[in-house]
Formats: structure tokens, sequence, C-alpha cells
């Protein structure tokens, strides 16, 4: 084989374990995830999510909606209806006709702001790259985000299709033993944002009981 041969050989060797390095590298991925996410003005997510308590041997399957735009979102889980506006958070319960209001503060503390759930990533987590995994009939790349002793939950388990460039699952795996998995069933970019659709429209439900948990 001449040296010419040899060293294309080499070079074209060379090239291909690059990008693999590339290709398994999390920061990578998770930057270009972020790239993608702020080209975002505004969107909606439907989902299923799945709560296993691994101690008392109790599941249960909700599916939600959704809406963001920044930090304000409006969370549809059926049950509930959840309002964000940025400062405040309304959590609405139809059945019951009460609405609790709180701090975004307060659900930041408790490790809870679903605005971020889907660029979770962005925040301060040891990243491991863990391979391939098929999910919901998607070739996704896994990566586990592992998180400070100051969150409620210890890993993080991110599904990504890495060609298309949309989280397909997260699953959240608890301190106190209880397990949640978000699947993404449909994603859209082109929301239309409306005045009020992230506050809690108090007038549309007469007699509504206002809890305010705000000190």
């Amino acid at each position: 084989m001449c040296q010419t041969t040899s060293f294309l050989l080499a070079l074209i060797g060379g090239l291909f374990v690059f990008s693999s390095t590339l290709a398994q590298d999390p920061d990578v991925l998770l930057t270009k995830l972020s790239d993608k996410a702020q080209t975002y003005k505004a969107y909606e997510i439907a989902y299923t999510s799945t709560l296993v308590d691994l101690k008392n041997d109790f599941e249960l399957k909700q599916d939600g909606t959704i809406q963001i735009e920044g930090d304000r979102f409006r969370l549809d889980l059926g049950d509930y209806l959840i309002y964000c506006d940025g400062e405040t958070v309304w959590t609405f319960e139809p059945e019951m006709n009460e609405c609790y209001i709180d701090d975004t503060e307060t659900m930041k503390e408790e490790g809870m702001d679903p605005s971020k759930l889907f660029t979770v990533w962005e925040n301060d987590f040891r990243r491991e790259w863990i391979g391939r995994s098929q999910v919901s009939g998607r070739d996704c790349a896994q990566i586990n985000l592992y998180a400070s002793t100051e969150k409620p939950f210890h890993t993080l388990k991110l599904f990504v299709d890495d060609k298309a460039l949309e989280v397909v699952q997260i699953v959240m795996k608890g301190r106190e033993g209880s397990d949640v998995t978000y699947t993404v069933k449909t994603f859209s970019t082109s929301l239309e944002v409306r005045p009020g659709m992230f506050t809690f429209p108090a007038d549309k439900h007469p007699g509504v009981d206002l809890i305010d948990n705000r000190l």
C-alpha cells in the first residue's frame, strides 16, 4: 500500500473516531437542543405522565397539555388547571371550584417548574452519555442528568431524538421512592398567545374560592 493511500485511510479513520466522540458527547447534543429551544417564541406540548410510587406500590397515569411562552405557562391536567404569569401561580381545581395562589419562587423551591421541564438540562447537572434506546418507536440518545442533593430527585433520564433535536421522554427518579415518566405525544411551535391566557380567569368561575398562600 502506498504512503498516500495509508495516509488517507488513517485520516478517514481519525475523522470517524472524532465524529463518533462528538456523537457521544452529551454537552454537544444538549447545546444543540438549547440553541433550537431559543428559536421558539411559544410552544405547546401534549404528553403522558406516569407516576410510580415504589414504596406504596402505586401507579398513576395522566395526560397533560402545557402551553409555554418564556417563563409563563398554562398546564392542563384535567383535574387541575395551573396558570403562571412568571410571578404568580394559580392552581385551579374545577370539581371543588377552588383556586390556590402561590409565588413562583415557592414552586421553584419545591423543584417544580413546568415551564422548564423540557429544557431542564440547562440547569446545573452532571451529565453522562448512556447510549441509544427505542422510545415510542423513535431511535433516541439517552443522557442521564445527576442533580445536587438540594433537588427532590437525584437523576433525570433524558431520551432525545438527536436527528430531529426533540425531547421524546424524561424519567425523573425521586429521592423518596417515586419515579415520574413524561412521554411527549405531540410538540408544536405554532402556539398563538392570547391576552390573559397565562392568568387565572376568576370572572369565568362564579363563586370560586380563592386561597392565597403568599406571605
